[in-house]
């Protein structure tokens, strides 16, 4: 009776608690500038099921409770290795559209939506305004500068260290976006003040305190959460929003982050 009261706490119960964690930050870059700190609302790993609407709406009413100024998405929207496991990017429009950010959306691809078929995601968030790029400069109120790059998933396709962004000045933060956290290694001391990433779900199912069963998202490296430090780089790592492999959840409760930097 225990064992069957626990998994349905994982599977109905857990996956839909979706909780809200703080972080903040300092750059060292906007000492001198003038203006209130960036409020940036992090969610990744959706994995929307074909009639995953109701978990879809859940979602993007936590992002907007967060009232950010800046939203990014972390990748893996679709589910499942074949799109009859997913829902479709058409439908999960509807979802998309709730999100607002004065200062932009931003998404980047995850190692699910190439199964997919990344150019259909990317089509539906470029018809939201939600963007993607290598590297862009962003004009902040207050004079602020901050350089924000992304890099495609390297999960199954490996990117090399010359496909890495260039930092335009040390004088500019840069934040870089990366589905998963194993880029580390690519990165150079001084590449980036902050590196955002997902993936890696947390763990999923996980012994009370958090320490993970299973490695479902074959990281190479054990990471801590929602911090992270590696070669000299912060890392801020999700335990991401939905359910891979199995649709199930136990002391490790979907999230966003809400990180403030000032």
């Amino acid at each position: 009776m225990i064992g069957f009261s626990l998994f349905m706490w994982a599977w109905q119960v857990e996956p839909r608690r979706v909780e809200t964690v703080t972080a903040a930050m300092e750059m060292p870059q906007w000492k001198r500038k003038e203006g209130p700190p960036l409020r940036i609302a992090i969610a990744g790993d959706f994995h929307l099921r074909p009639n995953g609407g109701d978990l879809a709406h859940k979602y993007m009413e936590t992002i907007m409770e967060a009232r950010p100024d800046m939203i990014f998405l972390l990748g893996d929207y679709a589910n499942g290795h074949t799109r009859e496991s997913s829902m479709a990017p058409e439908t999960a429009r509807e979802y998309f559209k709730m999100l607002k950010a004065p200062l932009g959306i931003f998404a980047v691809q995850g190692n699910h939506d190439q199964y997919y078929g990344w150019n259909l995601w990317r089509n539906m968030f470029s018809g939201l305004g939600i963007m993607w790029n290598d590297s862009l400069l962003l004009h902040l109120p207050g004079g602020r500068e901050l350089q924000l790059s992304s890099v495609r998933d390297d999960y199954h396709l490996r990117i090399r260290p010359e496909e890495l962004p260039l930092r335009f000045s040390p004088d500019i933060p840069h934040i870089l976006l990366s589905h998963v956290p194993d880029i580390f290694p690519l990165l150079a001391p001084g590449t980036a003040d902050l590196v955002i990433s997902a993936h890696t779900h947390g763990g999923q199912i996980c012994l009370p305190g958090g320490r993970a069963l299973a490695n479902i998202s074959r990281e190479k490296v054990k990471f801590s959460y929602p911090w992270s430090q590696l070669n000299g780089t912060p890392f801020l790592i999700t335990r991401c929003l939905g359910c891979s492999v199995l649709p199930l959840r136990f002391c490790c409760p979907p999230e966003i982050i809400v990180l403030e930097i000032q």
